[in-house]
C-alpha cells in the first residue's frame, strides 16, 4: 500500500467553506421532526431514530439523532462540516452502532461554534462524557474501545490515548496521538485476533493517508464537475433554507472556482497523474485485500476499516466521480455497507455495553 501524506486542511475547510449561511433571527426556521419507524426483519426489531434539525437564533444548524435504546449516557455532540470526509467517517461509525448524538454544523469562516477549543480549530471535534476529543480516527478508536471495555469509564479510556508533542512539516508544534488507531482490548486471545487487528489498523491508515487524498482531485477535476459538486453540497446542506438566493449562488460559483484551483495543487502534491485511474486503482486494491471469501474487511461484518472507507466515500456520494465506486469493483461492497449502516447493524454491541 502506498501511503500518501499531506495536509487535509484545504480540502476539509473549503469543502465546508460555503456550507453555512446566515439569516436574521426573525427568519429562524425549525424543520419538522422526522421519526423513522422501526423496521421488522427476521423477528428482530431495528431501533427507532428521531431526527430533529433546527436553526437556532445564533445561526447554528444542529440536528439530533436519537436512539432510545442507547443508554450509554455519553451525551455526544459532533462539531462538523457535512461534506468533510473525516466527519463522514465519524458519522458512519456512530450510525452503524446506533449511538445517539447531536451534530452541529460549524461556520468554517468564523468557527464560532468551536471557540471553546482554544488550540484545535479543525473538525471533527466531539464533545463526549464531558471531554473534547479531536481527530476522526482518535474519536472512533476511543468509542470503539468504550464499546469493548465495560470495565472502564470513558474518562479512563481517554487516558489510554496519551498525546505527544511533535512538529508538523512546517516546524509548528502539534499534539499527536501515536496510539490513535489502536483499540485497547483487555486481552487478545489468539494470534488470529492480533493479525485481524493489525490488518484493520493498516487499512484505516490507508483510508486517511491515501484514499481521502484522492477525493478532491476527482470531484473538482473539471470546471463542470466542480460546479456540479457544489450544487450537490447545496442540496445536501439545505442551502436554499440557510442562504438568501444571491448568497447561495455566490457560494456555489465561488466555492467551485476555489476548489477547482486547489484540487490541481493537491493533485501535484500527492503525485497523482490520472485522478480517475487512481480512484479505480484504490477501489481495486481495497477489494483485492478483502478477497473473494469475505463480504467485508471485517469478514461477515464490517470492521472499523470498512466504516472508515464507507464514511469517506459518502462525502462525495452525489458527485460524478462516485460512479467509479458504484460501477467499479467496490460497488457491491458499497451497497452492503450502505445497508449495514442504515440498519444500524452494530447496535447490539452498544446495547450490551450499556446493559
Amino acid at each position: 500500500m502506498t501511503l500518501l501524506r499531506g495536509s487535509r486542511v484545504a480540502m476539509c475547510s473549503v469543502m465546508g467553506l460555503f456550507s453555512y449561511g446566515t439569516k436574521t433571527e426573525e427568519q429562524v426556521k425549525t424543520c419538522p421532526i422526522q421519526v423513522v419507524q422501526p423496521e421488522q426483519k427476521s423477528g428482530d426489531i431495528l431501533l427507532s431514530r428521531k431526527i430533529h434539525s433546527v436553526l437556532r437564533s445564533t445561526n447554528e444548524w444542529e440536528h439530533s439523532i436519537i436512539n432510545h435504546l442507547d443508554r450509554s449516557n455519553l451525551d455526544i455532540r459532533l462539531y462538523q462540516y457535512e461534506t468533510c470526509p473525516f466527519c463522514c467517517k465519524v458519522r458512519a461509525f456512530l450510525d452503524y452502532y446506533g449511538f445517539s448524538y447531536e451534530a452541529v454544523e460549524v461556520n468554517p469562516v468564523t468557527r464560532s461554534q468551536i471557540k471553546f477549543s482554544m488550540d484545535y480549530k479543525k473538525v471533527p471535534i466531539m464533545k463526549c462524557g464531558g471531554f473534547n476529543v479531536t481527530e476522526s480516527s482518535l474519536i472512533i478508536s476511543q468509542l470503539a474501545t468504550f464499546l469493548q471495555r465495560k470495565d472502564r469509564t470513558f474518562e479512563e479510556i481517554q487516558q489510554m490515548y496519551p498525546a505527544v508533542e511533535s512538529a508538523d512539516e512546517k516546524g509548528k508544534k502539534v499534539m499527536t496521538y501515536p496510539s490513535k488507531y489502536f483499540i485497547m482490548l483487555e486481552k487478545i486471545t489468539s494470534t488470529e485476533d492480533m493479525a485481524r487487528q493489525k490488518e484493520e489498523r493498516e487499512w484505516r491508515m490507508w483510508v486517511d493517508d491515501h484514499f481521502i487524498h484522492l477525493i478532491s482531485p476527482n470531484v473538482y477535476r473539471t470546471w463542470n464537475e466542480a460546479l456540479n459538486t457544489f450544487k450537490w453540497f447545496s442540496l445536501v446542506g439545505d442551502w436554499d433554507r440557510t442562504f438568501p438566493a444571491w448568497e447561495r449562488y455566490l457560494a456555489i460559483y465561488m466555492g467551485a472556482a476555489a476548489m477547482y484551483v486547489i484540487s490541481k495543487r493537491l493533485k501535484k502534491r500527492h503525485n497523482i497523474d490520472d485522478e480517475r485511474q487512481a480512484l479505480r486503482d484504490a477501489c481495486k486494491e481495497w477489494m483485492e485485500a478483502i478477497g473473494k471469501d469475505r463480504l467485508f474487511m471485517g469478514g461477515d461484518k464490517p470492521n472499523l476499516a470498512d466504516l472508515a472507507l464507507y464514511g469517506a466515500m459518502t462525502s462525495f456520494y452525489g458527485c460524478e466521480a462516485f460512479e467509479e465506486v458504484k460501477n467499479g469493483p467496490a460497488g457491491e461492497w458499497w451497497e452492503r455497507m450502505r445497508k449495514a449502516v442504515k440498519n444500524h447493524e452494530g447496535r447490539k454491541i452498544l446495547e450490551l455495553r450499556a446493559a
